[in-house]
């Protein structure tokens, strides 16, 4: 098997769609997804070449990659054709010893004779396949001299192939849904501990400290901590503050999303730290009513554009009448922005396997923010929810907080 996540008979179905014979991955997460190839360099350097190439049959994947990073294939081997890599070698020494298992993988790839460049390597594995085929490039990932080169050698036959990638990547597989599910289930779980942890005092960054070591300690990487008091919470991307502390009738606003697996998730939830106001209380009904008037429309058939229409009349109805959005969710997976987008434009029509991140925040300055967020699957009648969390506004008591 290509990878442990892809989903084949969709692949194998879009590609032909689009009368594509050869797929070349470029992004990090394409390049896992179609190859299973778990690469360093170029996920903390994302201007790093690497490529996946691939037969519409989705055979075995032949991999172009610094041969510097291939000590990750020594590590985690995935089912590869080839490997072509380019670059400099590194300085191992050996020290003469029986190597283990790992060592004697990577030994043998360091051995490999690299090409001079990324594009070099990657022409290469194309002058070993099929003269006339049609090429899906993934864009995303190309350096300008790796474009124009195949551009010049392959012209009218390139395809371009990002949107072709991202259309196969929509329906998840039974895999990817597990891996979905963990991610958010740990999530929930690192914002438990952190409001554990609220009472009079703390600080925003002590919270998201606490939140970010539980994420870990369950095997997973934190992505992104956005977790703010009161009025910092109207900053869509508030950075957890040192000198922010919690104080009575504070919101709590959490938009916090971690990896497992690879793979991403991005929940929101509210909290009150002591009194509740009618405004705070009227305008969270608002958007929790809003959230679920999505939950309750999505379904196979049914165009993004529906869902947001969905949730902007229920939020304004139920509490918030000058509710406005630009989009209320969004596709979920390797990415955490996997299409489609659920905006006003987009006709995409929901099919089984998807999974969204839903979504209807409302940030006012001067006020703050409230959110709720959750993942929901679509199933092949309806969808259902991979969070376990309450949805509801949470209360806390400052007095119980301080015991």
């Amino acid at each position: 098997m290509t990878s442990p996540v892809m989903n084949r008979p969709r692949a194998e179905r879009v590609l032909a769609e689009a009368g594509v014979d050869i797929v070349i991955a470029s992004t990090y997460e394409n390049v896992f997804y179609f190859s299973g190839y778990e690469g360093f360099v170029q996920r903390v350097t994302p201007a790093t070449q690497v490529y996946a190439v691939l037969r519409a049959d989705l055979s075995e994947a032949m991999l172009v990659a610094p041969l510097g990073d291939l000590d990750m294939q020594a590590q985690f081997p995935a089912a590869l054709a080839s490997v072509r890599p380019y670059g400099k070698r590194m300085v191992i020494e050996h020290s003469g010893e029986p190597l283990e298992e790992e060592a004697a993988r990577y030994a043998l790839l360091a051995a490999l004779d690299p090409s001079d460049s990324p594009t070099v390597a990657l022409l290469d594995v194309l002058a070993s396949l099929p003269a006339d085929s049609r090429i899906a490039l993934d864009e995303r990932g190309l350096s300008a001299a790796t474009r124009d080169a195949l551009l010049a050698g392959y012209g009218e036959r390139i395809v371009a192939g990002a949107a072709v990638l991202d259309t196969i990547r929509m329906v998840k597989t039974p895999e990817e849904v597990r891996r979905l599910e963990a991610a958010a289930l740990t999530i929930e779980s690192s914002y438990e501990t952190a409001i554990e942890m609220a009472a009079e005092g703390v600080s925003e960054a002590e919270l998201a400290s606490a939140f970010d070591l539980n994420t870990v300690a369950r095997g997973s990487r934190p992505h992104f901590t956005v977790l703010a008091f009161g009025e910092r919470g109207a900053l869509p991307n508030a950075v957890p503050s040192a000198a922010r502390r919690l104080r009575h009738g504070d919101t709590i606003r959490f938009d916090i999303g971690c990896k497992t697996e690879h793979y991403s998730s991005d929940i929101a939830r509210t909290a009150v730290f002591g009194e509740l106001s009618e405004k705070v209380s009227r305008y969270y009904d608002g958007i929790l009513a809003g959230e679920q008037a999505m939950i309750d429309v999505m379904r196979p058939g049914v165009a993004a554009k529906e869902v947001f229409a969905a949730a902007v009349e229920a939020t304004r109805e139920a509490g918030i009448p000058h509710y406005r959005r630009h989009h209320v969710g969004h596709g979920v997976g390797l990415d955490t922005y996997d299409p489609p987008l659920l905006d006003e434009t987009t006709e995409t029509r929901l099919e089984a396997g998807m999974v969204f991140e839903v979504e209807t925040p409302y940030y006012e300055l001067g006020f703050g923010g409230l959110q709720v967020e959750d993942t929901v699957l679509i199933t092949e009648d309806g969808c259902r929810l991979l969070t376990r969390s309450a949805r509801e506004l949470r209360v806390i008591d400052p007095a119980a907080a301080a015991r």
